[in-house]
């Protein structure tokens, strides 16, 4: 079996898990190992990496959490099918690791966004409560603040968006959410980057704002729908692009 250079050993608890997992999936893509490849054994993996093998099994343990591959009875381990198996959270792992999505995964993100915050916005004007509006208005302060410092908007963008879902009143709901803008982070810095394009989305967040606070979902439906458009075309090149052509 073909060695591959040791890395950096960090040190034992959490750190070295996450530290693992990334490697092991770097490992993966780096060999272009597909659906039902096996992979090494723990005692192979754990000399490869330079670890102990309790090590290697907590980080095959988490990617069996992301199903992401399983382990077969006096068989190995094996890779599973992602699109079939596979989490959020396993998207969120890729991103970490710089790995680009494909083109229709990057049409399924997209579409996936939309769906989810034009939902929220329609829950957000049939449930919101004093407190909800006050998150809004927080988020558009942020917002106001950073164009007025010249700062990168893709924070106050990003605390917006979520207070629309946080007034959806769906714990869950925010979760899924929110995984969207986990793996996104450094795309929409980068977008932002772009100084016309964060006064635009600031105007957007206040008619959006006004529009949930007085229930009035066709407007507000309106304003979203808008304002997802304007970011689709985009999404669809930035998404797609290796992670590394993401920093600043």
């Amino acid at each position: 079996m073909k060695s591959v250079p040791k890395p950096e050993i960090v040190p034992a608890g959490e750190g070295e898990s996450s530290a693992l997992i990334k490697q092991l999936m770097g490992y993966v893509a780096e060999r272009r190992l597909r659906a039902g490849d096996r992979l090494p054994s723990e005692r192979d993996l754990a000399e490869q990496f330079g670890v102990g093998r309790n090590a290697i099994r907590e980080a095959v343990t988490s990617l069996q959490t992301l199903r992401l591959v399983e382990r077969r009875p006096n068989s190995g381990l094996y890779l599973l099918a992602e699109q079939e198996h596979g989490s959020l959270d396993a998207i969120l792992l890729h991103s970490d690791l710089g790995i680009p999505m494909n083109e229709e995964e990057v049409g399924e993100v997209v579409e996936l966004r939309r769906m989810l915050e034009m939902q929220a916005v329609t829950l957000a004007c049939e449930r919101h409560r004093p407190e909800h509006v006050a998150r809004l208005d927080a988020a558009l302060r942020l917002g106001a603040e950073a164009l007025a410092t010249g700062r990168n908007f893709a924070a106050a963008d990003e605390a917006f968006h979520l207070s629309v879902v946080d007034a959806a009143g769906n714990r869950l709901f925010r979760r899924l959410v929110n995984s969207f803008y986990l793996f996104t982070r450094k795309r929409r810095v980068h977008y932002f980057e772009n100084g016309e394009r964060a006064p635009l989305s600031h105007a957007q967040h206040m008619a959006l704002r006004d529009a949930i606070v007085a229930r009035d979902v066709a407007r507000a439906t309106a304003v979203m729908g808008g304002h997802l458009q304007a970011l689709g075309s985009y999404w669809l090149t930035l998404i797609g692009r290796p992670q590394k052509d993401m920093e600043p």
